[in-house]
């Protein structure tokens, strides 16, 4: 995912030179998942979840790997971008809620919390050197060899995943109509405002927040002079935050302030945005990008955990499916933060989207009060 992620920015910057085009490419790859994402929630409490993880990650390969012939072939042209950019977010719609959704069939409610900050260090991990090391590869190489690392990631991936022993609830489910078990989520979700809340406050950091990395391209040229071997650099530094925000949530048996964590989180994100619109120096970057990435970690934690603990299990992919909308509207604010990058500079981007993430918190508290008691 961190090799698709670099690799792609830079692939389409280097075609085009604007970060609108960057943006345009994730939205490419959030439409399937604004569509599949609520289905993959119904699939997840419907089927065995971790065939469907298989399947999923074996598309995903697949899909690297054609992306890595195209590269190396020479042929590749921005459209083929697009359209694997597409099926790619085909692929994620599917995993998240699929993925997350198994969480609670592996560990006890009450190591919920630990677990899923496990999680994060172990992505955070790979993030570290991954992002750093991509970039050397594509300068030393081609980018191309950047999706031959993720194919190759995703086999080893898939292998695991095989001897992972997920207990199957699919036979204790029921197998009704699967457009009134959808709408059934949404009902739920509209009748519990806490579930509500947490939904809606995940526009802050997940979508908005989020779509700052479309103008790293920019950034690392525009601002600082340099190319691919920085912007890598920057993202694999990012889990440093990451890392340390995992640490934290681990070092701790229980988390009775989850409600209070997340706005921290998603305030402290918004503020660190707010820094990178005045970062006009190289070494600036690097304290904000490690405060984003501890920020996100935070507020993925508890917003992941408060959702699966007021989720009953048999409406769990669904609820989870629904926090997929968030992720998938990332590209929205990316597009209009690359507008304004394009057409007055890369501060106005960042300054666009420090605005939209700490307006989300507010209007989240206006609307729920009671989420910081959670």
């Amino acid at each position: 995912m961190h090799a698709d992620m670099v690799a792609r920015a830079w692939l389409v910057w280097d075609l085009t030179g604007s970060s609108t085009s960057v943006a345009s490419v994730l939205v490419a790859r959030a439409i399937p998942m604004l569509i599949l994402g609520l289905i993959g929630g119904v699939a997840a409490d419907r089927f065995n979840r971790r065939r469907l993880l298989m399947v999923i990650q074996v598309w995903t390969m697949l899909m690297h790997v054609i992306m890595a012939a195209l590269l190396l072939s020479g042929v590749v042209e921005l459209w083929h971008v697009y359209v694997l950019a597409f099926a790619l977010g085909a692929g994620m719609a599917m995993n998240q809620p699929v993925r997350t959704s198994i969480i609670p069939n592996l560990v006890d409610k009450k190591d919920m919390f630990n677990a899923m900050s496990l999680n994060s260090i172990a992505i955070n991990t790979t993030r570290l050197g991954g992002p750093a090391l991509i970039a050397l590869l594509i300068v030393a190489t081609d980018v191309g060899w950047a999706y031959v690392w993720a194919a190759g990631s995703f086999a080893v991936v898939i292998w695991t995943t095989t001897k992972i022993t997920i207990p199957d609830i699919a036979s204790k489910l029921p197998k009704g109509n699967p457009f009134s078990q959808l709408i059934e989520g949404f009902v739920y979700i509209g009748r519990h405002r806490a579930i509500l809340a947490l939904v809606l406050l995940g526009l802050g950091p997940l979508s908005i927040g989020f779509s700052h990395q479309v103008l790293l391209p920019q950034l690392v040229e525009q601002e600082y002079g340099s190319g691919i071997g920085l912007m890598g650099v920057l993202t694999s530094v990012g889990a440093v935050g990451g890392l340390t925000g995992g640490l934290f949530i681990a070092s701790r048996r229980e988390i009775p302030y989850k409600g209070k964590l997340m706005l921290f989180a998603a305030v402290s994100y918004g503020f660190a945005l707010l820094g990178f619109a005045g970062a006009s120096y190289m070494w600036m970057a690097f304290p904000l990008i490690i405060w984003i990435g501890a920020s996100q970690t935070l507020f993925r934690a508890g917003n992941s955990v408060t959702l699966m603990e007021l989720a009953p299990d048999r409406l769990r992919g669904r609820i989870i499916s629904a926090t997929l909308l968030d992720t998938a509207l990332s590209p929205v604010a990316g597009i209009a933060a690359g507008i304004a990058a394009d057409r007055w500079g890369v501060s106005y981007g960042y300054l666009l989207l420090s605005i939209g993430c700490l307006g989300i918190v507010a209007l989240t508290v206006l609307i729920y009060p009671r989420i910081k008691d959670l």
